[in-house]
């Protein structure tokens, strides 16, 4: 998300440069936008903290603090060398130590804050951190849904400092039927095959699995149905697709699920399908996948937790489902699957309301004029 919205920062008076740990994907892309990067930010090590436990174990544990230090003064002198305004963090970890060094070298510092941030997804001691930093350091703190929003303040940072700015998507976007065609035929997909499609990372929490199993009920029910499962294992877990595999043979499903693994043309992949399902089992904090098919006019069924109620009204622009339910979402597929006439109605409503709340120009510039704002009052 921080490349689409930089993407739109031609339009405003801000200039950005951004602070990374290392070269990759990220910089390639910085580099087209000729938007300058500086490497080495935070340490390798601090990198290595998880959510719910330090990462690893053993003596390395007792350098962490040392790497906060070296990371936050390395970023204060990054910060005074360049005379930056204003300091915008955009991950869990740059909001603490990134907030540190801003704090050092006297200049306001705005967290884009992606995360449901509490004890089902952060230890004690990441809670203690974050709402420290965000009440006493934070001058703004810019949540992607209102469920992130409920969550940051819970924890005792100040109501009046937390805004929700939504992510935004191209809204223009539209499905290109030769694409969609070629997609099709790519997976042996004829045009009036019903399909499905899931897209995400293949990590438990997604629900890949209530996906394969909610698809082998709707096989029952729709026997024409193919089911797409678009994405790759966090690390290579290549025992999670494993699993998943062998799920889909013990239910007789191999010839109707297809498992695509990671692609690029993963918005092409959705326009080609006639609904998107989106299955995750914890509170997703927004949902960008959902909205991108929103946008195309695909109709979307969805868990009912998380940032996913703001995005979806159900049975208006989509169905949400509860979490975990393989049944509610295979009754919810036969649904739309059967009936070409109601994924019309929802996908165009749905394309609708993402125009209207997910526009990403509209939201980018939302962020700017908060970034504008802090800025000017910390001049002052």
């Amino acid at each position: 998300m921080l490349l689409r919205t930089l993407e739109q920062a031609s339009d405003s008076d801000l200039e950005f440069e951004v602070a990374c740990p290392h070269e990759g994907p990220l910089t390639r892309e910085l580099g087209k936008l000729g938007i300058k990067f500086h490497l080495g930010h935070p340490s390798e090590r601090l990198l290595g903290i998880k959510r719910k436990s330090l990462g690893k174990k053993g003596a390395s544990i007792l350098l962490y603090p040392v790497d906060f230090l070296i990371s936050v003064l390395k970023l204060f002198i990054l910060i005074r060398k360049r005379g930056y305004d204003l300091v915008l963090t955009n991950s869990a970890k740059a909001d603490i130590y990134g907030s540190a060094a801003a704090r050092l070298a006297g200049k306001p510092v705005v967290w884009r804050i992606h995360d449901i941030v509490d004890r089902d997804a952060f230890n004690s001691l990441n809670l203690f951190l974050f709402g420290f930093f965000g009440k006493f350091f934070a001058s703004k703190v810019l949540a992607i849904s209102n469920a992130v929003s409920r969550a940051i303040i819970s924890i005792g940072v100040p109501e009046e400092k937390v805004l929700t700015i939504y992510n935004g998507v191209n809204v223009q976007a539209e499905i290109d039927a030769e694409k969609r065609r070629k997609i099709r035929d790519e997976f042996g997909l004829d045009e009036g095959t019903p399909v499905a499609v899931m897209v995400g990372r293949l990590v438990d929490w997604k629900g890949p699995d209530v996906f394969i199993r909610a698809c082998s009920a709707v096989a029952q029910q729709v026997q024409q149905a193919k089911f797409l499962l678009v994405g790759s294992p966090l690390y290579g877990d290549k025992e999670y697709v494993n699993f998943l595999k062998k799920l889909s043979s013990e239910l007789k499903m191999d010839e109707k699920i297809i498992f695509t693994g990671f692609r690029e043309d993963a918005f092409d992949v959705i326009s080609s399908a006639d609904c998107l399902v989106h299955a995750s089992t914890l509170p997703e904090p927004f949902g960008l996948v959902i909205v991108e098919a929103m946008s195309l006019g695909v109709p979307v069924i969805a868990t009912n937790a998380g940032g996913v109620p703001e995005i979806v009204e159900d049975g208006v622009t989509g169905i949400l489902v509860p979490p975990g339910d393989a049944n509610s979402l295979a009754s919810a597929m036969v649904r739309l699957l059967v009936d070409p006439d109601l994924r019309k109605e929802m996908g165009e409503r749905a394309k609708t309301r993402a125009f209207e709340l997910f526009d990403i120009r509209n939201n980018s510039r939302e962020i700017f004029d908060a970034l504008e704002s802090v800025a000017k009052k910390g001049k002052g």
